[in-house]
């Protein structure tokens, strides 16, 4: 799935109808350097922090990134990133 980390969607309200755009690159960088454990987490977290624009992200990848953030950010964060693998299941339909 592709993700923009410097021009991340972040909704503001519980409808989803509101958002604002944020570069968050470096935060979630920095959560998966510091959180996680092994090298998946520390390869993962480089590719974030030197990610120029959308990047590619597999499902392993998207999953483990949800497993370090999710105890760590507030609700509004999490859905705003899982709308992303909603996106790529509904285009892989």
């Amino acid at each position: 799935m592709k993700i923009n980390f410097e021009k991340f969607n972040v909704y503001t309200d519980i409808a989803h109808t509101n958002c604002v755009e944020a570069n968050v690159k470096e935060e979630i960088a920095n959560v998966l350097y510091n959180k996680g454990a092994g090298v998946a987490c520390h390869a993962l977290a480089l590719k974030i922090y030197n990610s120029k624009g959308e990047e590619d992200y597999t499902e392993e990848e998207y999953d483990l990134l949800l497993k370090i953030v999710e105890p760590l950010f507030t609700p509004m964060f999490i859905s705003s990133l899982m709308e992303y693998n909603k996106k790529e299941e509904t285009d892989k339909e």
